[in-house]
């Protein structure tokens, strides 16, 4: 406590260097004891109401949210209270063994919520809410988190009358934002610099909820704390790697926000790169943030540059028809790239990134084929040797193809899977994986940032891939969509891109 009984200032930083990414919450019981305070900028729209919200909610029934701890939602609609707070209840929900208590537990946290009104370009409302802030804080020093659920182009206004108005007095000051950050690399550049101008990088968490999901976070100790797969895991012994998203339904109403982005920028750009960067990158010196950082950056940038020629791009029947579609739109609802890394570790391995809408099943997974070998002894005809299978979605999972005798008296072979399914090893664990938003919110309140994005990623992302987008786009393009019927795998050219790198095509 200081002299006036309010307690002692917070660290200031915006990041917790002495965390790192497997660290469970017995290592974070200072962080607990920090008073918080979360304002949900955009606290009226669907993203903060379906994915926020909840979050926020799982974390306060599982007890992960800090000790004293305030949540404000804070919009431009004037709204009531109650109606608003309604609303955010209808979205609420329980896992499967959080069932005790439920109902009285979305009581108590509805309960916490408050709500202010107010323009995201005035930092006279922002005082406003400051002030408001201060009340409910009553003198302690509080860390604020403030996650921006609104669009891009009102990032830099906001943050503007947040650092000019509410930043925490003594304490630190986070602010999470959500994709899309741009749409290339210009336009990256001038959301970055907003943002650069009112925030240090270490006080922002660029969200890509992809890397909060439980299989991906497993992909670093997959590689590294298992030394039979990190000796394989070279030129030497992998043929190619997929990585590939599979959803078996269209845009779902949101046709016209889209169309403005593709698939490309949508999925592939942002989501699977990342996947290809934790399965790709060398072991960092450790698993704090900054460690993985740089060797996430270090290998996207050793990614060759991407031309037109490297995609197939498709377009499923019916997507011009749909509500918000300008007429004669090309698109893309499908994409497979083909990429490689220059590198020593990787060179002449091809990356297959495939995803897609309307597509015959919904899935993520990503698939590691091993070389041949001896193994062509056994079975000559066959192009692909073991496989690591990864399920991100659904049914989480991780198996193995190998070669087993069939039993009997012939000498018959066949290939068997060896498998590790969450539901099964982890079976009281599987049915209470916390949704990935939960993660990465928990972890941007505690300061350990080695699931986020950082700016030179982004950059280096968006330098890889714009070129190629620009070359897709422009009407002389010598790539164009390729129509395909929903229900089915997509385009075949995807195949003939495989085939024409030498890998087999998808079974």
């Amino acid at each position: 406590m200081d002299s006036s009984g309010k307690g002692a200032p917070l660290p200031r930083h915006g990041s917790n260097p002495d965390l790192t990414v497997i660290d469970d919450e017995n290592a974070r019981v200072k962080e607990f004891k920090d008073p918080t305070t979360i304002v949900v900028v955009g606290a009226s729209g669907d993203l903060a109401h379906k994915k926020t919200f909840p979050a926020l909610f799982s974390l306060y029934y599982h007890g992960l949210l800090p000790q004293r701890f305030h949540i404000v939602g804070y919009a431009r609609k004037q709204l009531d209270l109650e109606g608003w707070r309604s609303n955010i209840l209808l979205n609420l929900g329980c896992r499967v063994l959080d069932q005790k208590d439920c109902a009285t537990k979305m009581e108590e946290f509805i309960e916490r919520l408050s709500y202010m009104s107010g323009q995201y370009d005035s930092a006279a409302d922002f005082a406003k809410l400051d002030a408001y802030l201060e009340d409910l804080e009553d003198g302690q020093p509080t860390g604020r988190l403030f996650y921006l659920a609104i669009p891009p182009n009102v990032f830099g206004a906001a943050m503007g009358s947040i650092k000019a108005s509410a930043i925490a007095k003594n304490a630190w000051t986070r602010v999470v934002v959500e994709k899309p950050f741009g749409r290339d690399t210009e336009s990256y550049m001038e959301l970055r610099d907003q943002c650069a101008e009112h925030f240090q990088e270490e006080q922002l968490y660029r969200i890509d909820h992809y890397v909060g999901k439980e299989v991906v976070q497993n992909m670093v100790v997959l590689r590294f704390a298992n030394f039979i797969f990190e000796q394989l895991w070279c030129k030497e012994n992998i043929r190619d790697m997929h990585i590939i998203f599979e959803e078996n339904f269209g845009t779902e109403g949101r046709a016209g926000y889209f169309d403005q982005f593709g698939i490309i920028r949508d999925i592939m750009q942002n989501h699977l790169l990342q996947v290809l960067a934790y399965l790709t990158m060398e072991r960092p010196k450790s698993l704090h943030a900054a460690d993985i950082n740089r060797v996430k950056t270090k290998l996207l940038s050793e990614i060759m540059p991407l031309k037109a020629r490297d995609f197939v791009v498709g377009q499923y029947e019916g997507y011009r028809e749909e509500e918000g579609v300008p007429e004669g739109s090309v698109t893309p609802t499908f994409a497979a790239c083909v990429m490689y890394i220059n590198n020593q570790q990787w060179e002449g391995v091809p990356f297959f990134l495939t995803a897609g809408k309307n597509l015959h099943n919904r899935k993520a997974e990503v698939r590691v084929r091993f070389k041949k070998g001896h193994s062509m002894d056994f079975f000559p005809g066959e192009e692909v040797g073991n496989e690591i299978i990864i399920r991100i979605q659904p049914d989480e999972a991780v198996s193995l193809r190998v070669v087993n005798k069939v039993p009997g008296l012939a000498k018959d072979l066949a290939y068997t899977s060896l498998d590790l399914l969450y539901k099964d090893a982890f079976e009281k664990e599987s049915k209470d994986i916390a949704d990935a938003y939960e993660r990465l919110i928990l972890d941007a309140i505690h300061g350990e940032k080695s699931l986020f994005v950082h700016d030179e990623q982004l950059r280096i992302s968006w330098e890889l891939f714009t070129p190629a987008l620009k070359e897709l786009e422009s009407k002389d393009s010598p790539v164009k969509p390729v129509l395909y019927t929903p229900g089915t795998k997509g385009p075949p050219e995807a195949d003939d891109l495989r085939r024409i790198h030498r890998a087999m095509v998808e079974p």
